[in-house]
């Protein structure tokens, strides 16, 4: 808009001149604001509807495993192919559409947010944070086994240890044997 006005007095037309110049420039204006909207409906244009929508799913099961409400935490989905994931104290969960290939599956993802998310509403570390996202995972009705598989790869793969703020995840032989035996208690053939 400040913009139009600027046109309209460099302009310096009388009678209706102006008015028809700022006219047109609202009514632009106002039209690339309605089509910039539509782009931006989800949190990013370049992301498919399909990927934002299975996503969602993912972060409200965990949310109602953790009794937390359904539009506690907003998604926004990234659409490039860097690996970068990111859940704030604010309530923003952040995920590149690289990183969510990287994951492979859905529960590898909420393996991950599990992780982020517990860590984040309980302030516990290693071990005991391993458990209680594990038994988040669960309650969500995920397998289990993709956590391991997501851990395991994590520490080999360097990008995937840079995609995240989030650091205390089990990737020390250790951690991850402790996890291991976990699954396998429950059932779970590994």
């Amino acid at each position: 808009m400040g913009g139009a006005e600027r046109s309209t007095g460099l302009v310096g037309l009388g009678e209706g001149g102006g008015l028809n110049r700022r006219t047109l420039l609202l009514g632009a204006s106002l039209a690339f604001a309605s089509l910039t909207g539509k782009a931006h409906a989800r949190p990013n244009s370049g992301q498919t509807g399909q990927d934002y929508a299975r996503l969602k799913l993912v972060i409200e099961r965990i949310c109602r495993a953790q009794g937390l409400p359904p539009d506690a935490l907003k998604l926004e989905l990234i659409d490039t192919d860097a690996l970068r994931a990111d859940v704030s104290l604010t309530g923003k969960v952040r995920m590149t559409t690289g990183f969510v290939a990287t994951c492979e599956t859905d529960a590898q993802v909420a393996a991950w947010f599990c992780q982020c998310l517990v860590a984040l509403r309980t302030k516990t570390d290693g071990v005991a944070l391993d458990r209680a996202a594990l038994a988040t995972l669960l309650a969500a009705g995920y397998d289990p086994r993709q956590a391991l598989i997501l851990w395991t790869r994590w520490t080999v793969s360097k990008k995937l240890r840079n995609s995240s703020r989030f650091r205390d995840v089990p990737i020390t032989p250790h951690r991850l044997e402790i996890l291991r035996v976990q699954i396998e208690k429950l059932g779970y053939l590994i």
